[in-house]
């Protein structure tokens, strides 16, 4: 385990919210089923951080955004999160969004306002 993950409050809000959302319209167990597989996707960032690619939304921005896709068909999501590495193979992964793909596209100024959340 080389990186640190760290998911941000809104992040977490996010995860909450999806995760309610899919218990509303499905059941307890697809909620749950659903959340513990998004955590465990998330978790294989310890290791491959860099293996998911650069988010189209974030070329304007000076750091570098990658996105984790969560899901098959329509039921995928998208996990926003940035590196911020100590070396070459150590660092810190900070998760700062969770939406779903069909959502409309973040802009790098949204991008940027999500991301000012992790440190205030």
């Amino acid at each position: 385990m080389a990186f640190h993950v760290e998911i941000s409050p809104r992040a977490f809000n996010d995860l909450d919210e999806i995760a309610r959302y899919i218990m509303e319209h499905g059941s307890f167990e697809q909620s749950e089923e659903w959340f513990n597989g998004i955590i465990a996707a998330i978790r294989t960032l310890e290791d491959m951080s860099h293996r998911c690619p650069v988010a189209d939304e974030s070329h304007e921005l000076r750091q570098e955004v990658r996105l984790l896709l969560y899901g098959k068909r329509n039921r995928k999501y998208k996990v926003y999160y940035s590196i911020r590495q100590r070396s070459p193979s150590t660092g810190t992964v900070q998760i700062f969004h969770i939406r779903h793909w069909a959502r409309k596209i973040l802009d790098a100024e949204q991008i940027q306002e999500l991301m000012g959340k992790l440190n205030p």
